[in-house]
């Protein structure tokens, strides 16, 4: 006589070793499913900021979002009062003075009119989705530090993403001297601007310029970017800084000296680790952002003046070092410079 029997232990061990094992067979399909989701938001991204600068610019005869545009209110360069930026402003208010995004994007997204809250929910939705890390510290001093800490120990702050090459946004590099507009520096004139402005530009020089020059007349203006604009980087695919203790941080100061946390240095330079590489004795900055291990096969999506975003390799980029400059930049340097980059360069060469 048959009888209905309920599962037994076999039966339901048998039914979870099945459902294990689809698991494991749909996790692929799952992973690649993300990570293509993930990089079609990347480039949506890329094409939303890059379509804002190309408004802006042709707004401002010109001029595209950033230090000494955007960032620039009363005092040229370092010399900015932090008061214009720190506390509560408006939405599009750089949160610092090297800020190109929010000026573009910040009252269309309705961020924050706090610098702090601000700051906060630009890196929540502007950045690569791919770059999830979250900082370890915040860096810097500023007269609303309060705002960032408070922030910071409620849910703390995503790791930067979209980086834009620091030679285009300041002024040509400098000779001893001042500036002359458009003439680039000039022996003496340092004084004059100092009496009339309180300060000079921001300008590609000291550290930043150890291995080229820019071209003195250099002004972040589109007509002075370069003679193909499809082979000249407005921005591209980062991360944040990560210091020697392996320490992921923000920089909070509103008025930094150099990048900030939206600039980056010279690509064809190995200890620029701003995209994700390593340098002796820093740990793991790309791994320990989550972003592999295979640093230089790492896919960068780049977005170029002339609009278009195209991706690239690590290694390919850094064989480009004419991507990251003007055109007409010279090379002074070779130390610390990535080999794929020199290869075809000398000293004194010029950028095309």
């Amino acid at each position: 006589m048959s009888g209905n029997r309920g599962f037994t232990v076999v039966d339901v061990l048998a039914a979870g070793a099945v459902g294990c094992v689809l698991v494991a067979m749909a996790q692929p399909v799952l992973k690649e499913n993300k990570a293509q989701s993930m990089s079609i938001t990347n480039r949506s991204q890329h094409q939303f900021l890059a379509a804002r600068q190309g408004m802006f610019m042709l707004a401002n005869d010109g001029q595209f979002s950033g230090a000494n545009v955007t960032g620039w209110v009363d005092i040229p360069g370092p010399n900015q009062s932090d008061s214009h930026y720190v506390g509560t402003t408006t939405s599009s208010t750089p949160t610092q003075t090297t800020d190109w995004i929010t000026p573009l994007v910040g009252d269309e997204l309705g961020f924050s009119a706090n610098r702090a809250r601000r700051t906060q929910e630009l890196f929540e939705q502007v950045r690569d989705p791919r770059n999830g890390a979250t900082n370890d510290s915040l860096y810097g001093i500023a007269a609303d530090q309060s705002d960032f800490a408070d922030i910071f120990n409620r849910g703390s702050y995503r790791a930067t993403s979209y980086l834009a090459p620091a030679a285009f946004h300041f002024w040509g590099t400098p000779n001893p001297g001042g500036f002359v507009p458009g003439q680039g520096m000039v022996h003496g004139d340092a004084y004059y601007w100092e009496l009339k402005y309180g300060g000079v530009p921001y300008n590609w020089s000291g550290a930043m310029a150890s291995q080229i020059r820019t071209p003195r007349a250099y002004r972040p203006r589109i007509e002075n970017v370069g003679t193909s604009l499809d082979q000249k980087v407005m921005f591209a695919d980062g991360t944040q800084y990560v210091d020697f203790s392996g320490q992921i941080d923000i920089d909070i100061h509103p008025t930094p000296f150099f990048f900030g946390n939206f600039l980056s240095g010279f690509f064809a330079n190995e200890g620029d680790v701003a995209y994700g590489r390593e340098w002796p004795g820093l740990p793991y900055s790309a791994r320990r952002q989550g972003l592999g291990q295979d640093l230089d096969s790492r896919t960068l999506f780049i977005t170029f003046y002339d609009g278009s975003t195209r991706t690239a390799t690590v290694a390919q980029a850094k064989a480009r070092p004419d991507w990251w400059a003007p055109t007409g930049s010279e090379w002074v340097s070779f130390q610390n410079a990535a080999p794929d980059a020199t290869a075809g360069y000398q000293i004194g060469d010029q950028l095309p």
